[in-house]
């Protein structure tokens, strides 16, 4: 009976621990990347004593994935697959986390809730090199370029009177990525299916006469055939833009691509047909310096710069780490890990290699608790209590009887 009263109360205490994992996992339904808890049972020394107890054997984590929330928030990360993100805090102590709720601090550093920095490979020349490092996009900035080549694409009315023009300004950019509104005038010649062309800079940015050339000269002159095409052109068009006073050089060279040198004939970028004149198309290769506006995470993990002058620059690499054993991984808390012997070291590395899962932008990966599951869970080990309970009573009950005997 002795025997039964402490198998009763082993019992007891091994299933209100399992009732604690299964109440802990039902309060982290919502926590995301928890995984969910689970405890197994072993014997006693039942064999060799031909009774015994039970004892809690061991209590493990369900590594499955978990469900994914779509969020308005490009640093909102989950992973698909195996692998947790690697956080270091501000003494260099490194941490593992599924929670990819991620924001830029003040500093210009991703981080986590608890201000940890997250940790990928910096991007030099479109290829990840180095060790993983801080994602630090503070003094990132895209920087400008001048305008070498401009296309347009117009149409010059036929029917224009003798001396009738037409203007179209196109913005172009210095080396230092100022804007420089650049004007060319088509003027309507006396001559039959003929234009001249001159153009002009503000005095903002350029002084004195001659601002614009075109291959050298002060104007250009565009002629027509009779189908209203383009003829007697046998290059591209050099336009010089000259006394600039931006601060940059104060001569810039812009090529007018009005030439198709494979083919040997001109564009029909620039017509004379009857209709209104006008500009339906223009285009060139310069642009402002940029600052980021926006960031984009791919599958692959690469963070990419959306700068405010339209371009887009890949930046970091968010890295992974695998882990030879997840069960031994060691709670911290806050949704972190660490490593430990039982873990194995860190495999750290890009997404999609070595076994490591993908990325997902604007998402964040849920609890894998099953709450149905958890209720019957709870059922069951509430009754296994209730069962071993019962055991200490009724062996209590049998003692009693036992020392009535003497009576």
């Amino acid at each position: 009976m002795i025997r039964a009263l402490y198998s009763g109360v082993q019992g007891i205490h091994a299933n209100s621990e399992a009732l604690g994992v299964i109440g802990a996992n039902i309060a982290n339904v919502n926590t995301i990347g928890y995984k969910a808890g689970s405890v197994t049972f072993a014997t006693i020394l039942g064999e060799a004593l031909g009774d015994g107890g039970v004892k809690v054997w061991g209590m493990n984590k369900s590594w499955s994935q978990g469900a994914m929330e779509y969020t308005t928030s490009s640093t909102d990360l989950a992973i698909i697959g195996n692998g947790l993100f690697v956080v270091k805090d501000s003494e260099g102590g490194e941490f593992y986390t599924r929670a990819g709720a991620f924001s830029f601090d003040k500093e210009g550093s991703l981080v986590n809730e608890d201000g940890y920095k997250v940790q990928g490979l910096a991007i030099a020349s479109g290829t990840p090199t180095g060790s993983p490092t801080d994602i630090d996009v503070s003094s990132i900035s895209y920087d400008p370029k001048a305008t070498s080549e401009m296309q347009m694409t117009m149409n010059l009315d036929s029917a224009t009177a003798a001396s009738g023009t037409f203007t179209n300004t196109i913005t172009v950019y210095d080396s230092l990525g100022n804007q420089i509104p650049l004007t060319l005038t088509f003027t309507k010649s006396a001559t039959a299916n003929e234009w001249t062309v001159e153009g002009s800079l503000p005095s903002s940015v350029a002084s004195g006469t001659g601002t614009v050339q075109f291959d050298g000269s002060d104007t250009l002159t565009l002629t027509f055939g009779p189908d209203g095409k383009l003829t007697g052109v046998s290059a591209d068009i050099e336009i010089t833009l000259n006394n600039l006073t931006t601060g940059a050089s104060a001569t810039q060279s812009i090529n007018w691509d009005v030439y198709d040198e494979p083919n040997g004939v001109a564009y029909n970028d620039i017509t004379q047909f009857a209709g209104n004149s006008g500009a339906t198309f223009q285009t060139q290769n310069g642009y402002a310096t940029g600052s980021i506006t926006d960031l984009h995470v791919g599958e692959d993990g690469i963070v990419s710069g959306i700068f405010s002058n339209g371009k887009t620059q890949a930046l970091y690499q968010i890295v992974l780490a695998g882990f030879p054993s997840y069960q031994g991984l060691t709670p911290m808390g806050n949704n972190l890990y660490s490593a430990s012997v039982e873990s194995g070291l860190p495999v750290i590395g890009k997404p999609k290699t070595g076994g490591r899962g993908s990325i997902s932008s604007m998402s964040l990966e849920m609890s894998n608790v099953d709450l149905a599951t958890e209720f019957v869970n709870m059922i069951t080990t509430q009754r296994a209590y209730q069962a071993n309970a019962k055991v200490i009573t009724t062996s209590n009950e049998v003692l009693q009887e036992l020392i009535n005997m003497k009576r």
